[in-house]
């Protein structure tokens, strides 16, 4: 790209550049020695799950407001249109649905690891295959997002694209390994701050200088650019409404729902209802900053394809009022390397000559790349020592006869952590070299999480909706959604140069990547469930613990007291609730999925259903 017409970084951008490094990079060295450091893995993976509503929905918005969002749907919007403005209908889909079914089982079961539910739920294997897929998906999603920020500063600067990463990895790496949550949680917090506000001044300053807002969504109109309203007649379109609406619901369902990142978050509250409410918090704040990155694009379509801007209109006592045109310098459509870097693109060549500007936005873009790479580390060391290395420890001190020293051992716990915290950093500057082959930052993401993310969270819907599957059947599922996804995504990737000629699957939207391995998966899982169960008669009788359910679905409980006998929810249960309290007795009536016949509570004082594995 010939960069001749856009202003070079100039010293007051790198001052505010490097500030907003030192800030995050000491929010993480005050949380790493402060009142002691990190000397447990509940502090440094959950917080001590202490923090109130705000700060979490805060963190985990900023946690997934990455370069993609930033960077990604503005240049989808300036390339194809306003059509995935109907992204923003699947947001009133994901929030609710993660609220009333995710929620209430993940904080209710008190568990470090969304996998931990599959061992609770199912067996170890499914716990390791779920947190392998989460390892794997996120490592190549955090390069994705340590790739951009890189992307949009080779745009405008002549800083090699490898010093950028390098300088990304290394700061994330070191507040994320030195604070834990607590830095990350916090860094957050300011993160989103600038986000929001650098996005706000974009929208307002870009918005005047293309022409006003009334010019742009007019000309975007009549370029016929918001027609959002798109039905087409098979799934191979690139995007719809059906596939931005529902496909988007689901692919991000494994970011939101069952993603370690997001869930970790959710853990780290003090309350369920502050965990909720930090959900709810996202739906709106959610809605308009996507709104607003979509809105950027609308206006640099306007300002580089509308040619002449009106200005005032000239009016005087003896002629009707007469508008005049203003036609600027450089409003040709640059010629860019690649579509997501036209936002950056625009700001360095309109507002560049503005003292500290490019510096602001730059930080900006960095801001979405640490918030979301530290919350995938921190994520990634977390599922690696929970589910990885502690079933490794428990299966060999299974094994030993000789050996019965426990397992656990915060201190080194603790280390082995900020380790794995280090090593993650490590491993996502290099696969950050790789993600340049991979195509547009909002395919990217997409395709990932789609591919692989779909068999997971199906494997969480048959936990949580099914009572009757079990592991044999769910992971014959996961497997065969999981190969399908591969099947579906590395197909597409080598033959998107013949597309047109290769096989027909291979043109499937990568917005119905999700929607497809979770139906697969499911279809393939329940058969084989129930094929199970018909030659293991000891499945029949297997029970399952109502915590492990869906609200909704848990079953009733009876308790009987003095005067007589009155039904309560099991949904309205929760962890410190769901305790036998002076001597009485409580009856679960089950249907036969869950048990032949109702089985008898009877607990001692402070008993937790948590701890009741395999039924109740």
């Amino acid at each position: 790209m010939d960069n001749s017409d856009v202003y070079p970084l100039g010293t007051w951008d790198y001052i505010v550049f490097s500030v907003f490094l030192a800030v995050s990079a000491g929010t993480g060295l005050y949380h790493g020695f402060a009142k002691g450091g990190q000397q447990t893995t509940q502090s440094f993976l959950l917080a001590d799950r202490s923090v109130f509503s705000l700060p979490v929905a805060m963190t985990l918005l900023a946690s997934f407001i990455s370069p993609i969002t930033l960077l990604g749907i503005p240049a989808e919007i300036y390339t194809y249109g306003g059509l995935y403005l109907d992204f923003l209908f699947s947001q009133c889909l994901l929030y609710p649905s993660i609220v009333f079914i995710f929620v209430p089982v993940f904080y209710g079961l008190k568990i470090t690891s969304a996998y931990e539910y599959l061992d609770q739920r199912f067996d170890v294997v499914i716990r390791i295959i779920g947190a392998s897929i989460f390892i794997f998906q996120t490592s190549f999603y955090i390069a994705i997002v340590a790739y951009s920020p890189a992307l949009a500063i080779e745009a405008v600067t002549n800083f090699d694209l490898w010093k950028t990463v390098l300088i990304t990895g290394l700061v994330c790496t070191l507040y994320t390994t030195l604070g834990g949550m607590k830095a990350v949680i916090w860094t957050d917090v300011i993160m989103f701050c600038v986000m929001f506000a650098t996005t706000l001044m974009v929208i307002i300053m870009g918005t005047i200088k293309a022409g006003g807002f009334a010019y742009v969504w007019e000309f975007n109109h009549k370029e016929d650019r918001l027609d959002i309203f798109y039905f087409p007649k098979d799934l191979t379109a690139r995007m719809s409404f059906p596939s931005l609406v529902i496909g988007g619901w689901l692919n991000s369902l494994p970011l939101w729902a069952v993603g370690q990142t997001a869930v970790q978050r959710i853990l780290s509250a003090r309350s369920m209802t502050d965990a909720k409410v930090s959900i709810w918090l996202n739906l709106p704040f959610s809605v308009l900053i996507t709104f607003l990155a979509a809105f950027e694009g609308l206006v640099i379509y306007a300002f580089y394809y509308g040619g002449p801007i009106p200005s005032v209109p000239i009016v005087n006592s003896t002629v009707e009022p007469v508008t005049s045109f203003i036609l600027e310098e450089g409003r040709s459509p640059p010629n860019l390397t690649s579509s997501d870097q036209i936002l950056i693109y625009f700001i360095s060549q309109q507002f560049g000559n503005i003292p500290g500007y490019q510096g602001l936005f730059i930080a900006c873009i960095f801001a979405g790349t640490l918030s979301t790479v530290s919350s995938g580390i921190n994520a990634l060391s977390a599922v690696m020592l929970v589910d990885i290395i502690k079933p490794f420890r428990q299966w060999r001190q299974q094994k030993s006869t000789h050996n019965n020293t426990s397992t656990n051992n915060e201190s080194k716990d603790t280390l082995l952590t900020k380790c794995l915290s280090l090593f993650f950093g490590v491993v996502a500057i290099g696969l950050a070299f790789l993600a340049s082959k991979m195509g547009t930052l909002i395919s990217m993401a997409n395709s990932i999480f789609g591919a692989l993310g779909g068999p997971l969270v199906a494997a969480f819907l048959l936990g949580m909706f099914w009572p009757r599957a079990n592991a044999r059947g769910t992971l014959v599922g996961v497997i065969c959604g999981s190969v399908l996804g591969l099947w579906i995504s590395i197909g597409a990737i080598v033959n998107k140069d013949n597309i047109e000629d290769s096989l027909g699957l291979y043109k499937l939207s990568f917005m119905w990547y999700a929607t497809f391995t979770i139906m697969a998966t499911i279809v393939v899982a329940i058969p084989c469930s129930e094929i199970y169960r018909i030659f293991h008669p000891e499945e029949q009788e297997r029970t399952v613990d109502p915590l492990l359910l869906a609200t909704f679905l848990r079953p009733k409980i009876v308790r009987k007291d003095h005067n007589g006998m009155n039904m309560t929810n099991f949904e309205q249960l929760d962890d410190e609730s769901a305790v036998d309290k002076g001597g009485e007795s409580h009856h679960l009536a089950t249907d036969s999925s869950i048990s032949n016949e109702a089985i008898e509570l009877e607990g001692d004082e402070g008993m937790n259903l948590n701890q009741r594995k395999k039924g109740v």
